[in-house]
């Protein structure tokens, strides 16, 4: 399973590769564009380049202690256009269920109040 550390890592690559040629990389760069809140260092880096290249999100060429040349894959590229959609669609989703909520309770109280009228009308008097 890929962890966020990972993904941080190669949404960096995505940002730099606009095309899927392969492009040689500073670590040092690619580690300034990574939040530091992840604290992704050096070997961490590393970790997730290889863990990255066995899912087949990357394909690696090149790789030392200061540059590494490589590119994403197609796979890799797609996983935060899937991403994207997921999150419009639940938003989508929690706005239906808004409306629904809404509308059921809207004509729950219109009912409650039709009810309420009639026994009053039938009766003759207020309800106690």
């Amino acid at each position: 399973m890929i962890d966020k550390r990972c993904f941080a890592v190669l949404d960096a690559i995505n940002k730099e590769c606009q095309n899927s040629n392969y492009k040689v990389f500073s670590v040092e760069d690619l580690l300034l564009s990574i939040p530091a809140h992840l604290g992704v260092d050096n070997s961490a880096f590393f970790e997730c380049i290889n863990t990255l290249c066995d899912h087949e999100y990357i394909s690696v060429k090149y790789q030392d202690d200061l540059e590494i040349c490589l590119c994403p894959l197609t796979k890799g590229r797609l996983v935060f256009e899937n991403k994207l959609d997921e999150e419009i669609e639940k938003a989508r989703l929690n706005k239906k269920y808004f409306i629904y909520s809404f509308l059921g309770a809207l004509i729950g109280g219109i009912i409650a109040a039709i009810i309420y009228l009639i026994i009053t009308l039938t009766v003759g008097g207020y309800v106690k």
